[in-house]
């Protein structure tokens, strides 16, 4: 795990209240006090060191020595897993590979679901593009057949001035495409400028969102499903990373009220991305234990 990450993490509340001040953070202390009680019973017994010899404050002292090794022994987590009350909700968050393990992935694109590698129109590095190099060996021409199936009945209008493909979608628009027995669902959250940056607001990814859980609500098979923190790299609303993660998970509740569609959602955190904006998963969690209705 990164160390800055662990560093920052180390200095929040959120931190110390799940590490010390939790119900089970009180049993872990209490629990190393009965050991070292114990150790000093049996060399009480054996006359190794007899009861007589501690001082009137050894128990601080046992104390102290609980609260270090607990303290040490609960360190920043890399995940965690939330269940909502009252469904089958579950919403982990973690810091790793979006593409770890076999469930599908959410796959932020723009409104014209542009796929060009080659020009730099799509970035290799983000998303989109590790989906065409990994899963595709970089055959975008694949990748467009598929999205041309599925958008098959989807009306579009045609964009003036576009620096790639010419039919623009709604925002929310999702395609389903398939590789190595997985689904990825792209869908439109962004629109393209015409130096070809991406761009989208606040309300549009909330809308997207909403478009997306529909989809996979009717089309899904009850699979795990992994999303990025969309609309925070390329996408450039503005939305800190926290609160795009708080975003995602409300979203997602709200549209599971009805009916659970999604069998677990990872919301996936770049390692990077965890170190450089002060990323804190206890603090995440302190809001989708408190903050989620």
């Amino acid at each position: 795990m990164n160390f800055s990450y662990i560093f920052h993490s180390s200095t929040t509340w959120s931190f110390w209240r799940y590490a010390l001040f939790s119900k089970e953070g009180f049993a872990k202390i209490f629990a190393a006090v009965g050991v070292q009680f114990a150790l000093m019973e049996g060399a009480d017994f054996f006359n190794v060191y007899t009861k007589d010899k501690y001082g009137r404050y050894a128990i601080i002292v046992m104390i102290v020595l609980a609260v270090i090794w607990v303290a040490f022994t609960r360190r920043p987590i890399s995940s965690f897993v939330y269940n909502a009350a009252g469904n089958d909700v579950a919403i982990e968050v973690r810091i790793g590979d979006l593409f770890e393990g076999e469930g599908d992935v959410v796959v932020s694109t723009n409104t014209t679901f542009d796929t060009d590698l080659s020009s730099g129109l799509i970035d290799t590095a983000s998303v989109q593009g590790q989906v065409a190099t990994v899963f595709f060996n970089a055959n975008t021409a694949e990748i467009d057949q598929q999205l041309s199936q599925a958008l098959v009945g989807i009306e579009g209008v045609l964009k003036e001035g576009a620096v790639g493909k010419t039919t623009e979608y709604p925002i929310g628009t999702t395609a389903t495409i398939a590789a190595h027995s997985r689904n990825f669902y792209f869908v439109a959250m962004a629109h393209l400028n015409a130096n070809g940056n991406a761009h989208a607001s606040p309300r549009e990814i909330e809308d997207a969102l909403e478009r997306l859980w529909e989809h996979i609500r009717h089309f899904g098979d009850l699979r795990d499903v992994s999303i990025p923190l969309v609309g925070t790299g390329r996408g450039r609303t503005g939305v800190p990373r926290k609160k795009m993660v708080e975003k995602i998970a409300q979203s997602y509740v709200d549209a599971s009220k009805s009916a659970v569609f999604i069998n677990k959602l990872s919301i996936v955190i770049r390692p990077e991305d965890a170190a450089n904006f002060s990323v804190n998963l206890y603090e995440i969690r302190d809001y989708l234990v408190h903050g989620i209705h």
